[in-house]
């Protein structure tokens, strides 16, 4: 022990990054089919390995946090912007509301029970599932000119309450919303993920989720004029026919290419290549002859975008009101061939929505598909440059927001680093998916600093914790789980029967959002198993987005009220 401390004490980054090693490797641990993820396991790690007595950087621990709320800021930007539309209102009803009543319960359990700001915030951040909640809540300690010693116990008191009401809390969300909330509402979750999915329309063979057409729907097909209908018929004439799901892409005729134009008419024995969708471009093709192996002259150059959905016109349209606002002529050769939300792959069915923040994969010709592109979003950026002036800019912007100090009731207040990097990730977040020509931050990078950053602040509260951990769960122990029950409870229950009479949600969607406002990506997925179906997710995405920044918000207002 002494060798370690020795160890420790030489190189606190040794401890630092021990603790983000093992903690990781416990968070990989399945419990009944459950993980608690590498940030719990990470502070688990670190509440032990401080009981040797580690003394860390704050500068280290206030940058780690910097990186990590500004890249969550960052990356639900677009997102949590576009969601503010009137399509998506109940879904952000919802979300508020579940939010109020997640501080209102905390509040008053710190009332009734003389909880400290420590217990109450880190009740909050635990039992909501939500991380970001200990950073801003712990900086909001420093700044209630409270002595030094008793801030460092209460910002313990943040990290070891967090870390015991976050398994009970997240085991019950996960349970909750996959099987309690289905039998409440009077459902079966499969059955009414079947019925939804008939409401949204055929899509042809239905697919578990996770899985895709392993024969790609979007097709290029060569075909020799043969048939007597087909001579004389133009361009123009077929395509509208099929109502842009068949296009015209080359026109052989006596060996030489023509020029593709709406009145070109065909003749017999032309080579014509048909690209679209196919069942489509087979019933065209039948209708102009033979398919043909000979492809001498023809070449078929596609491209593949994927794009964020952010046009506010398009959130919350069906994908068959998108084919109407979307003119023929600009979509003309492009089509929609895969459709994702928070990872999911979603059934493109005609009554499907486009939600802000959904990734559409588009196929087509490459100059048509720049139009679209700039119709539906903008184009994910799939390279690994990082622009660092702007990240830079970022960070410091958020930084200088938060040392705004705005008196209340005579107390200085202020947002500090979490609540700064906050508005200002979201911001530039929103601003480069605008004029998505500067700022890049690919979001693969985003998401690696988001969570590095998160490990590595986490470590720095655990390790900071030290023997003051043991007195806590000493006094109130055994407390803490039935306060997190509590606290999931009381809201989730209100907040799903306020959806349901309310709202007039329906029972899927209302599982998905219950999920999303408590941010609790794990609870999503045991919908989609239980349902054996992506429907839930239709009701995930703007809860979260909208959650994630309240409950982090909510932090200070903890602080600052108990």
């Amino acid at each position: 022990m002494d060798l370690l401390k020795s160890l420790f004490e030489s190189s606190p980054l040794i401890a630092l990054f021990l603790c983000v090693a093992i903690g990781y490797g416990i968070g990989n641990v399945k419990i009944a089919g459950v993980q608690i993820g590498g940030t719990v396991g990470t502070l688990f790690a670190a509440i032990a390995i401080g009981q040797i007595g580690v003394e860390t950087s704050g500068v280290v621990k206030t940058l780690a946090f910097a990186l990590f709320i500004y890249s969550l800021g960052y990356v639900s930007g677009p997102q949590f912007f576009s969601s503010l539309g009137r399509s998506t209102l109940g879904h952000v009803h919802l979300s508020i509301f579940n939010s109020v009543l997640i501080f209102a319960t905390v509040w008053l359990l710190a009332q009734a029970l003389d909880l400290d700001k420590g217990t109450a915030a880190g009740l909050l951040a635990g039992a909501t599932t939500e991380s970001a909640s200990v950073g801003t809540a712990s900086e909001a300690l420093t700044g209630q000119g409270l002595e030094a010693a008793t801030v460092k116990t209460l910002q313990a008191n943040i990290g070891v309450t967090y870390a015991v009401t976050y398994l009970f809390g997240f085991t019950l969300v996960v349970f909750f919303v996959s099987v309690v909330a289905p039998r409440m509402l009077g459902i079966d979750l499969k059955e009414a993920a079947d019925a939804y999915e008939e409401e949204l329309g055929d899509v042809g063979e239905d697919l578990d989720p996770g899985q895709e057409e392993g024969i790609k729907n979007v097709v290029a097909r060569v075909y020799q004029i043969s048939s007597p209908e087909a001579e004389g018929m133009t361009v123009a004439e077929l395509e509208k026919t099929y109502d842009g799901t068949v296009h015209v892409h080359q026109l052989i005729r006596r060996g030489r290419p023509r020029e593709i134009k709406p009145g070109l008419t065909f003749m017999s024995g032309d080579r014509v290549a048909l690209a679209g969708l196919l069942e489509p471009v087979i019933e065209a093709g039948a209708v102009l002859g033979e398919e043909s192996a000979d492809v001498r002259g023809i070449s078929v150059v596609g491209e593949t975008v994927e794009v964020v959905v952010t046009n506010r016109k398009l959130v919350g349209a069906t994908l068959s009101q998108v084919r109407s606002l979307v003119p023929l002529e600009m979509r003309h050769g492009v089509y929609l061939a895969k459709l994702t939300r928070v990872g999911h792959a979603l059934e493109l069915r005609p009554r499907t929505r486009f939600e802000a923040g959904d990734v559409a994969t588009f196929v087509g010709l490459p100059g048509s598909i720049e139009a679209v592109v700039k119709a539906i979003g903008y184009p994910i950026d799939r390279s690994d440059r990082v622009d660092y002036v702007y990240l830079g800019l970022g960070v410091i912007a958020g930084i200088l927001i938060g040392l705004i100090t705005v008196p209340v009731a005579g107390t200085p207040v202020a947002l500090h680093t979490g609540g700064g990097c906050l508005i200002s990730g979201l911001l530039f977040g929103w601003l480069r998916s605008k004029h998505p020509t500067f700022g890049s931050l690919p979001t693969p990078t985003a998401v690696h600093l988001r969570d590095f950053g998160l490990a590595v602040f986490v470590a720095s509260v655990g390790l900071s914790v030290g023997p003051e951990a043991l007195n806590l769960l000493k006094e109130q122990g055994v407390l803490l789980p039935a306060l997190a029950i509590v606290v999931v409870l009381l809201p989730i229950v209100i907040s799903m029967y306020f959806a349901k009479y309310v709202l007039k949600m329906n029972p899927v969607v209302i599982c998905g959002a219950l999920a999303g406002a408590f941010t609790c990506t794990a609870g999503l997925n045991a919908i989609v198993a239980e349902a054996e179906s992506e429907t839930p997710v239709l009701g995930y995405t703007v809860p979260y987005a909208v959650g994630n920044v309240l409950l982090t918000l909510l932090g200070p207002v903890i602080v600052l009220t108990v």
